[in-house]
């Protein structure tokens, strides 16, 4: 018989090519992949920003414009659907016991893209507190908006040129976590409120703005701004910290969210976290 002309099976190196071919697609989707999946988790951590925005927004308004200045997270709980965590904290009924807010989390505090998830290092702290259970924040508010007799008429800049809240690492930004649940003007350590530019916070104190000339320019020490996808040990916890390369998300008083570029100017920034500084801000990046 004649030996048949078709091959049967493949050879070695055919499947070496394939399998070489197969990682070179692999390689070349897979940034791609990871850029939609960042997109995702923006546009989730967006959302927290603008429900907490809308909130505070909510809460001023049934308040005669007076906006939280002592716990401004734990307030806003019965704005964010935890009316019944609020409520058991403060008023527990005789069929409940009151909740320790310092252990609990809230979805809506929690940025998907926080870097610094389940990196706790508090010490003796961590024989009582995980990742899963701390009342930890990976939003800051701004404490030269939310501090002391805080209100809605002394945002005199413009609310779309007002930060009210930025991201910040929540468990561990260099050896310190950032709870919701403590009083702003608490000097606990590794605990601190989440805020950013507050200045009662404890040596070494946050960077605050500085404003001065005419017209009026703000900026702070050495120029710093924010960082952005630090390593835990870089962290720096007088600062915001974002966690994408692509920017620092901020929300503003009128509600929208912006993601600020690092090359973002530090008079930009600075501009628009005083609240009633007479600065002149352009978004023109």
């Amino acid at each position: 018989m004649r030996e048949s002309s078709i091959r049967k099976g493949i050879t070695l190196v055919e499947t070496l090519v394939a399998i070489a071919i197969i990682g070179i697609l692999i390689a070349l989707l897979l940034p791609a992949v990871q850029k939609v999946r960042e997109s995702a988790l923006l546009m989730a951590s967006q959302n927290n920003l603008r429900q907490i925005g809308l909130g505070f927004h909510n809460l001023a308004q049934a308040d005669q414009g007076r906006l939280p200045s002592v716990e401004p997270f734990v307030e806003l709980l019965p704005y964010v659907e935890q009316d019944v965590l609020y409520r058991r904290r403060r008023y527990p009924t005789a069929n409940s016991q009151p909740i320790d807010v310092l252990k609990m989390q809230i979805p809506n505090y929690l940025n998907p893209m926080d870097r610094s998830y389940g990196r706790m290092n508090l010490g003796a702290y961590s024989v009582w507190v995980t990742a899963e259970r701390i009342s930890v924040s990976s939003y800051a508010v701004n404490a030269q908006v939310f501090a002391r007799d805080a209100s809605m008429t002394q945002i005199t800049d413009g609310l779309s040129q007002t930060i009210w809240l930025s991201e910040h690492y929540a468990w561990n930004c260099n050896g310190t976590a950032f709870l919701y649940s403590i009083i702003a003007f608490s000097n606990w350590t590794p605990f601190q409120p989440a805020t950013f530019a507050f200045e009662d916070r404890p040596a070494p104190g946050d960077y605050l703005p500085i404003t001065s000339g005419n017209p009026p320019q703000t900026t702070s020490v050495g120029g710093k701004t924010f960082q952005l996808a630090p390593s835990i040990k870089d962290c720096d916890p007088r600062l915001p910290n974002g966690s994408s390369t692509r920017g620092l998300q901020i929300g503003l008083a009128d509600g929208s969210v912006r993601l600020l570029p690092l090359a973002t100017s530090p008079n930009v920034f600075w501009g628009m976290v005083t609240p009633r500084g007479g600065e002149v801000v352009s978004f023109d990046f």
